[in-house]
């Protein structure tokens, strides 16, 4: 097979980011290779390129930039990702003009992409979408008690998200159930902030920020109460949450984006990449997933080209691993819910 189809993931490989964009690349890595043993794509193999851009402004945009001057001599296909949504607009815009098709599988803040791009997929609800999922499991779980959102107002994605926490608590006439606290507040005495919250009588705190924020105060309120539910982003949390909380990480909530291991469309594909000794974890599943749905567009549109893939898009119907769907404007008619996980005897397990 002839190597005429080039894919470029972009994710942080350096870092206490990567972790999620070794998961990522790795679903991905997968998927590439599992599609090259079965013949390629219409008798083509598909190259991968990996692509670390920092999770920085500067080096996203200087990647979308490079991916787009080497279209004209070695056409990048396709672009998975980029995991973090720095400077997303103007990167979203270049990958367009230089007609490279794009498929972000992880979320992305609502505030990051003002404009719609016809060769633009974003396959999962935006991080916003975590405010109804929070809401819904407090209500089934802990209905009637207080709530602490502790947010960092600083963090662009933290305000989407805490901005659609206080709107759903004021939807459903709970308002006076949610006191919010800006970490800014207390940035030189974040033990002062866990006495406060301990004092105001919430027993459930939701704490959105940086990772060494949320560590500390996790830590700093366990010391205070140890019987506090405390839930956090796990994209945000990383991997000094659990090393800063120890034993106190029993019984801790992580909000993330769903494993769907468990899910009925995901089954058959599992059970035959287990037989390959192969398994996504993590996002892992959704770079998997994301080469998957390309590859039902190619087979849509019987075409690589941009304009053929965005006339598919927008004419059929996709099978992702949350169920079959459209997509409008790049964006699932059919979304799926964020997970909730609870710290249970050494691990995270699945709770919504």
């Amino acid at each position: 097979m002839q190597a005429r189809v080039n894919v470029a993931v972009v994710a942080p490989r350096v870092g206490d980011l990567k972790v999620f964009g070794d998961e990522l690349v790795n679903g991905v890595q997968i998927a590439v290779d599992d599609i090259n043993a079965q013949g390629g794509i219409e008798g083509e193999r598909v190259s991968l390129l990996v692509v670390d851009d920092q999770c920085k402004d500067t080096f996203a945009i200087s990647t979308a930039q490079m991916m787009a001057v080497n279209a004209s001599r070695e056409k990048i296909n396709l672009v998975i990702g980029p995991y973090c949504d720095n400077a997303f607009d103007k990167v979203a815009d270049i990958y367009a003009r230089a007609n490279i098709f794009q498929i972000v599988p992880t979320s992305v803040g609502k505030n990051s992409n003002l404009h719609h791009y016809e060769g633009l997929v974003k396959m999962v609800a935006p991080v916003d979408k975590q405010g109804e999922d929070f809401f819904n499991y407090y209500e089934a779980n802990f209905n009637g008690k207080r709530v602490a959102l502790v947010y960092d107002a600083s963090v662009r994605e933290v305000v989407e998200i805490a901005a659609a926490v206080q709107n759903e608590f004021r939807y459903h006439g709970q308002a006076e159930r949610l006191m919010s606290y800006n970490i800014d507040m207390y940035r030189n005495s974040l033990s002062k902030m866990a006495r406060r919250i301990v004092k105001d009588d919430n027993e459930v705190v939701y704490i959105l920020g940086t990772s060494d924020d949320i560590s500390k105060l996790s830590r700093e309120l366990k010391d205070e109460k140890e019987d506090l539910a405390l839930f956090t982003n796990r994209y945000q949390a990383r991997q000094s949450y659990r090393e800063m909380l120890g034993d106190l990480a029993e019984g801790t909530y992580m909000v993330a984006l769903p494993s769907l291991k468990n899910s009925p469309d995901f089954t058959e594909t599992l059970v035959r990449l287990r037989l390959q000794g192969a398994e996504p974890e993590g996002l892992g599943v959704y770079g998997y997933s994301a080469i998957k749905l390309w590859r039902d567009l190619v087979d849509k549109a019987d075409s690589f080209k941009y304009e053929d893939l965005v006339a598919a898009l927008n004419s059929n119907t996709f099978v992702t691993p949350w169920g079959e769907t459209m997509f409008t404007n790049g964006t699932p008619e059919k979304q799926l819910n964020y997970g909730i996980y609870k710290f249970q005897d050494g691990e995270y397990t699945q709770v919504y």
